[in-house]
């Protein structure tokens, strides 16, 4: 009976967190490039309370399998593409890259990213479009995440209107071109979360070094005046979280009926 007071208590724990996983996928449903996250619900491995109570090197005599609950093993991004809205300003830039091939070495299917650094000169990924020009010139995120040219310099606009073309390339107005630092990662799924829509890479093997020379051939286009809406499905995200309520109070009232049961434990039983 204690162990199904652990196991309904495991539930709620877990519904909560699915909660708060849902929750901020709702609040970044406008945040542009924002890419929904799950929750991958594991069961408690039942190995381990058999390892506990096995004694040395004796054998345990199976009479059947008990859940030990559930948790929240990870919290999994989706990367799926966005919806594409028109925005009309020439700082906004969205990346449709929904034709990519899966990777053969990894069996994922890559992500293209924009290259930014944070003001400590660290280098971060996002696919959030959403620039705009700073007090010194430069295309910045909103948070002043700068970005990045294929030389690895902040972009500097300085005013200057400019064109970008489908692989990248920018034309300044008074004739200089650059090239936006687009970076591929074979495997999006083994990014490390920062900031909402924001990652960096600690595996380097991740990114596609072939890219670099061959990113005119790739399957992907940068569209000017767009951006890339959210993942975020509002109706499906809504669903998920009153069945998360549904399923957080049942484990509830499991534990008010235990507790009911154990009450009459101890305070009738013994006069019996």
């Amino acid at each position: 009976m204690i162990r199904g007071l652990y196991t309904a208590a495991s539930g709620m724990i877990t519904q909560q967190q699915r909660q708060t996983i849902l929750t901020n996928n709702l609040a970044n449903i406008n945040t542009p490039g924002y890419k929904s996250y799950q929750g991958t619900i594991r069961a408690f491995p039942e190995v381990l309370l058999q390892a506990i109570n096995q004694s040395s090197g004796g054998k345990t005599k199976r009479i059947g399998s008990i859940h030990q609950g559930v948790f929240v093993e990870e919290s999994v991004p989706i990367f799926s593409q966005g919806d594409i809205i028109d925005t009309g300003l020439s700082n906004h830039i969205a990346i449709w890259d929904t034709d990519l091939q899966v990777d053969e070495e990894t069996g994922k299917k890559p992500q293209i990213f924009f290259t930014i650094k944070d003001e400590n000169d660290n280098i971060l990924y996002t696919r959030s479009g959403l620039f705009t020009e700073d007090a010194s010139g430069q295309l910045v995120t909103p948070k002043g995440y700068m970005l990045l040219d294929d030389m690895d310099n902040p972009i500097q606009v300085k005013g200057r209107e400019f064109t970008i073309d489908e692989k990248g390339k920018i034309l300044f107005s008074d004739g200089e071109e650059v090239r936006i630092q687009l970076t591929k990662v074979k495997d999006p799924y083994k990014l490390v979360k920062q900031d909402n829509g924001v990652f960096k890479i600690d595996d380097e093997e991740i990114i596609d070094l072939d890219f670099e020379d061959n990113y005119e051939e790739e399957n992907y286009r940068l569209l000017q005046g767009k951006l890339e809406r959210s993942n975020v499905d509002p109706t499906q995200t809504l669903v998920e979280m009153m069945t998360a309520l549904r399923i957080y109070e049942s484990n509830q009232k499991v534990i008010q009926a235990i507790d009911r049961t154990l009450e009459k434990a101890v305070n009738e039983v013994g006069r019996v």
